[in-house]
């Protein structure tokens, strides 16, 4: 789940959905098999769904997905496709049909080219001719933005390595890295934001490694060596941390030289060697005149060799279904988790000054097992006449909720005929017996069906208006869908490596999937009335609602949609924030954005940085697509 934090990220990032809600009431159900059902719930106890076969099963499946050899199912690790095979199989051996998509459970959006590293590896340094003493290979790694080969070349330093004519500022400005190995820094210069120029304590593109190493290939340089900076050394408690091999690049990104991290005492050997002045001076002077002084290492040369095999690797939502019975067969309930996680950390992490793995064993490992066991106890049903059960693992919901919201464009089940939702995301810290059930007054039914269930396990409901926030939920209730999401709470580990297995409340998961056993006989039976307008949500509660509220998407960097993927013209708009800029300039869901100030639009990063640059109080052309009629809107963020 999305931490609010994040949530602020995710909705600046474009990624947030917070659509208006299409809904319809749906037709009341032919028959019920309402005595099954009632016959069936008799058997439910807490003590049942907490019993050792279930605990039991629950441990296993927390065990293997929050284990370390799953990398924090990050996306595109081994360890999240891992995971995905293994909710598969789970779904397989419960007795769910697995066969959906070219005859397997796997629903891909995303495919991106993988690196991984061979044996071939080795970074040393000649001073006038003479191996540099004192190297180990603990000192540098090759990064993934990387090609394989080999080089010998002359050794030169480019600050930041950054161009950018916004900022007055350019690394390579009357310096030749023509055919040289350039040594760049992290981040960007006067980060504490004393000049305004760049992006203070954050990051503008121009501090993306891949603007770095773009714009070193653009001036000639033949290899990149990466080296910390010293506010990156702060982040890191004073650890001069090299960065793992995997690095998450754009989409489009091509690697083109070898690339490699460096380790600051190193390249303080050789610029002491060079008499130049030390890294930590550099910086210094550069943050205060903003003037970048490149110069080469005379007499010195850099002499590498990398390897590295390319694949390709995907993310995936895992789907299995419960086929229905009798009249009710032909409609769809949805049960749904997100099976991935954050990996390392990085910018998603609350500890973003390690690379330890995050587990996420609450957060979403927990939402994943209660997913697992709901449809094996599901699939044991003997009712006559019920729905359909769609369940589904997503992926990249951390990334901003891009599994589900590819899945309710992309519908297994006309969505005309998905009557429901119910989400797990992060269900495994049950304490003081309460569950927050987010989505509740979306259906006229559910409140009652709640107030019924909860006290036959002993939990408290507390209840959260709306359908919308920060988990996969929210695609479907974008789409006019009623939902339920099920929540125990924030703690202190959240999105951190200490999320990990010996905090989770596992009787408190089966008590959770409990519950919502008796909820899902009557999602799967009885007469689902939407809501068409189900008052606040969790975003108004965090940004406060109206255009005016001092949150409000027209006080932040934001244009305020929801974007699909590219299909060859432009990206579909999938949703558009009340209030915000894009609703204010005309801008509709349904809309193809195709350019910005005739800058294609490709990827969300392209939106990004797009707006990124922006002058405030300057008009921006916006060409769409409205049906077949291509037009332009202009929009403009306030200064």
């Amino acid at each position: 789940m999305k931490s609010f934090s994040s949530f602020l990220t995710v909705l600046s990032f474009l990624f947030l959905l917070s659509l208006s809600t299409l809904t319809k009431a749906q037709p009341p159900a032919e028959t019920t098999d309402v005595a099954n059902a009632e016959e069936s719930s008799a058997k439910n106890s807490s003590e049942e769904f907490s019993s050792e076969q279930v605990k039991s099963r629950i441990a296993e499946d927390l065990n293997f997905l929050a284990s370390d050899e799953r990398e924090g199912r990050g996306s595109y690790t081994l360890g999240q496709q891992a995971a995905a095979e293994y909710i598969a199989d789970q779904f397989a051996a419960a007795g769910l049909k697995t066969n959906l998509i070219r005859n397997e459970p796997y629903q891909i959006f995303s495919t991106r080219k993988f690196y991984d590293l061979g044996e071939k590896n080795e970074l040393t340094f000649t001073i006038d001719e003479k191996a540099m003493d004192g190297m180990s290979v603990s000192d540098y790694r090759p990064l993934s933005p990387s090609t394989s080969g080999q080089f010998d070349l002359p050794l030169a330093m480019v600050g930041y390595g950054i161009s950018s004519e916004k900022d007055e500022y350019d690394d390579y400005a009357n310096f030749d890295a023509n055919g040289k190995a350039v040594v760049i820094l992290r981040h960007e210069p006067d980060q504490s934001g004393k000049t305004g120029k760049f992006a203070g304590p954050g990051n503008s593109t121009s501090a993306y490694l891949s603007t770095k190493i773009q714009n070193a290939v653009d001036h000639g340089a033949q290899a990149v060596l990466i080296v910390s900076d010293e506010v990156a050394v702060e982040r890191a408690k004073g650890e001069d941390n090299l960065l793992d091999f995997q690095i998450r690049m754009p989409k489009e990104f091509e690697p083109q030289l070898p690339v490699f991290h460096v380790k600051r005492t190193l390249i303080d050997q050789l610029l002491k060697e060079a008499g130049k002045p030390s890294l930590a001076e550099w910086e210094a002077t550069v943050d205060v005149n903003l003037k970048s002084s490149s110069f080469d290492f005379p007499g010195i040369r850099a002499k590498g060799e990398v390897e590295i095999a390319a694949s390709e690797r995907v993310e995936k939502n895992v789907l299995g279904v419960l086929p229905g019975k009798g009249n009710l067969a032909s409609e769809v309930v949805v049960v749904g988790a997100h099976y991935d996680h954050i990996g390392r950390g990085g910018a998603g992490s609350l500890a973003p000054w390690t690379r330890d793995i995050h587990n996420g064993a609450d957060d979403n490992a927990s939402g994943t097992t209660a997913l697992l066991e709901t449809a094996r106890q599901c699939a044991a049903w003997d009712i006559a006449n019920r729905r359909t059960i769609l369940f589904i693992a997503f992926a990249a919901e951390e990334q901003g909720l891009l599994g589900s919201e590819y899945y309710v464009r992309h519908p297994l089940f006309d969505l005309e005929k998905t009557v429901a939702m119910l989400n797990f995301d992060m269900v495994g810290r049950l304490r003081n017996e309460t569950l927050t059930v987010y989505g509740y007054n979306t259906a006229e039914q559910f409140e009652a069906w709640l107030d019924q269930a909860a006290p036959k396990f002993g939990i408290e409901i507390d209840k959260v208006k709306g359908g919308r926030g920060p988990s996969d939920h929210a695609s479907f209730y974008g789409r006019g869908i009623p939902v339920m999401h099920d929540f125990t709470g924030f703690h202190s580990q959240y999105h951190r490596p200490s999320d990990d297995i010996e905090h989770i409340n596992v009787a408190g998961i089966g008590r959770v999937v409990g519950m919502n056993m008796l909820l899902l006989q009557h999602l799967a039976t009885e007469p689902i009335t939407p809501v068409p307008n189900a008052e606040e949500s969790l975003l108004e509660k965090i940004f406060g609602g109206g255009p005016d509220g001092p949150n409000s998407p027209q006080k932040r960097r934001t244009l305020g949609v929801a974007l699909g993927d590219y299909d060859e013209i432009g990206m579909p708009i999938t949703g558009i924030v009340v209030g915000s800029i894009a609703e204010n300039s005309g801008i509709k869901q349904g809309d193809t954005l195709v350019s910005w100030a005739d800058k294609p639009m490709k990827t969300i990063r392209d939106l990004r940085q797009a707006i990124e640059a922006v002058e405030p109080g300057k008009k921006i052309p916006l060409k769409l697509l409205r049906g077949e009629e291509e037009i332009t809107i202009e929009v403009e963020f306030p200064k």
